[in-house]
Formats: structure tokens, C-alpha cells, sequence
């Protein structure tokens, strides 16, 4: 599978909601930093406790991809991220960068504008 469907399949998982076919995509040692809201987080483990915190706070409808640009074994992503929060829909800019190796991702650090900002 290709390092793009890795990471497009990943989105998908996002707008299911399923925290464990989200985490599924991630190496034991990966990376995972969304910005300045959420800490930054090391290992599959942690990112699996902050994910559980994270879909807790809202649900998902849909990480819709504007652009993407694979380079070597990163996936660049350009995306509108789409979500129910307090029962309210909000949505935002995202700007993503996501390493992979062996299939899995390592690494994934976003930059964006909070709903209040775009």
C-alpha cells in the first residue's frame, strides 16, 4: 500500500470516530503533535489515551483533503476538518505533515485555525 492510501485511509478512520482503527495506523514510536490545544505526544500508547480525550470532546463528520503532495515518506495535507462539538458544527483549516516507514505512521504534526479564528 502506498504511503498516500496509508494516510487517506487514516483521515477516513477520523470520520468514523473508532479510536482503535485510528490508532491502528500508528508505529509504536510514533510522533504526534496537533498543535498548541493538545500536548505533544510520544508513543502509540499515549497517543491512543490522548485520541480517546480527543473524540470524547466531539464527533468527527468528515476530514475533507484539498490537497495532498507525497515527497519521499511524507504525505503533505491540505484539509477542512469538519466536526460536531457541544452539539454544534464547526469547522477549520488544517495543514498536516505525516511520516511514514514500514506502513505505519511515525510522525504526524498539523498546524491550524481554531473555529474561532477561520
Amino acid at each position: 500500500m502506498s504511503i498516500e492510501q496509508i494516510v487517506r485511509d487514516e483521515m477516513a478512520a477520523w470520520g468514523r470516530n473508532d479510536v482503535d482503527e485510528v490508532i491502528s495506523h500508528f508505529a509504536e514510536d510514533a510522533e504526534f503533535d496537533i498543535g498548541p490545544a493538545w500536548p505533544r505526544v510520544s508513543g502509540r500508547d499515549a497517543i491512543y489515551e490522548l485520541l480517546k480525550q480527543f473524540f470524547a470532546g466531539g464527533n468527527c463528520i468528515d476530514l475533507e483533503i484539498r490537497h495532498l503532495a507525497v515527497d519521499g515518506n511524507v504525505v503533505l495535507m491540505e484539509r477542512q476538518d469538519h466536526w460536531k462539538v457541544d452539539g454544534k458544527a464547526a469547522s477549520w483549516p488544517v495543514m498536516g505533515a505525516y511520516e511514514v516507514r514500514d506502513g505505519k505512521i511515525t510522525a504526524w504534526r498539523e498546524y491550524y485555525h481554531s473555529p474561532g479564528e477561520s
